[in-house]
């Protein structure tokens, strides 16, 4: 077999993942490296992360079979393109392309590096939604850290494009995982620019499905305007010429959110869920 390591993709990645029970999207970053060395601990082997002779051996993988992929369901029409933008850049042979943003090394050695985190998401919405029927685009489908003002021009460019082509609006989705230097901080929060918009609509409803979804946690929110968005002057939401939202998915700063939703596979699917869920319910009651 073939030795795989962080920054590989492909086939043997995706095996490796299948036999330790984690979530299989072909790439070795963060969450699979971790997975690997706690692995290698316990079968008293090299802890280096490196998937060689003897990490095969024990996984005891002869041949896995990659499972076909769920076809997508072309009879629902799709009233909106969802342009998903996963914030920051993403690990290029092992080496993360954004300064900051990623979690403290935490005492296990993990760290969360919040681009591979927001593409982890994008991804699963990617899937989501092309299997639901529902027309969307990944906005920077690249681990390179492209700057806001090309992501703001892309998607502005791709707004317009639709609105010539069949008249079809836009939402904008820019996935993230919060950051504070006091690491009691802790929470979800979705954001919309300032002043009352269609934004205001799309962020409620995710809003919603985040505190049915995580009814444990603490969603902050500002509701002095009668909703629970907060706004900003993020330069996604200034920039976009369509409805746009920024969610905050807890913080990677703190402790019990970084292990219980942003470094864990479960927690990735039902941080996926809520933007799926408030998808489908903008889509079918048409919201804006």
């Amino acid at each position: 077999m073939k030795t795989v390591r962080k920054g590989d993709t492909g086939k043997e990645v995706k095996q490796v993942q299948t036999a330790l029970q984690i979530g299989v999207d072909g790439i070795f970053g963060n969450l699979t490296d971790i997975s690997v060395r706690k692995f290698q601990d316990h079968n008293d082997l090299d802890i280096d992360g490196i998937v060689g002779p003897l990490t095969w051996e024990a996984l005891k993988i002869d041949e896995v079979k990659e499972e076909e992929p769920t076809p997508p369901n072309t009879t629902t029409d799709s009233n909106y393109l969802w342009i998903f933008d996963n914030g920051h850049g993403g690990i290029i042979d092992g080496v993360y392309q954004t300064s900051g943003k990623r979690s403290p090394k935490w005492d296990d050695g993990s760290i969360l590096y919040e681009g591979e985190f927001n593409r982890a998401i994008v991804n699963r919405l990617m899937k989501l939604c092309t299997n639901a029927g529902i027309e969307c685009v990944n906005l920077v489908d690249t681990q390179e850290d492209i700057s806001l003002s090309r992501r703001t021009d892309k998607a502005n460019d791709i707004y317009r494009e639709q609105k010539d082509k069949d008249g079809k609006s836009c939402i904008y989705v820019s996935v993230h995982a919060n950051g504070f230097s006091d690491e009691s901080a802790n929470g979800w929060s979705v954001y919309t620019s300032e002043g009352e918009t269609k934004s205001d609509i799309v962020a409620s409803v995710l809003a919603k499905k985040a505190a049915a979804e995580f009814p444990d946690e603490k969603m902050r929110k500002d509701t002095r305007d009668g909703d629970a968005d907060k706004e900003s002057n993020f330069w996604v939401l200034r920039k976009t010429v369509m409805p746009s939202i920024l969610s905050e998915n807890f913080f990677m700063t703190n402790y019990s959110n970084c292990h219980n939703y942003l470094l864990s596979e479960e927690g990735r699917d039902r941080i996926a869920k809520i933007h799926f869920q408030m998808i489908q319910e903008v889509e079918e009651k048409k919201l804006v």
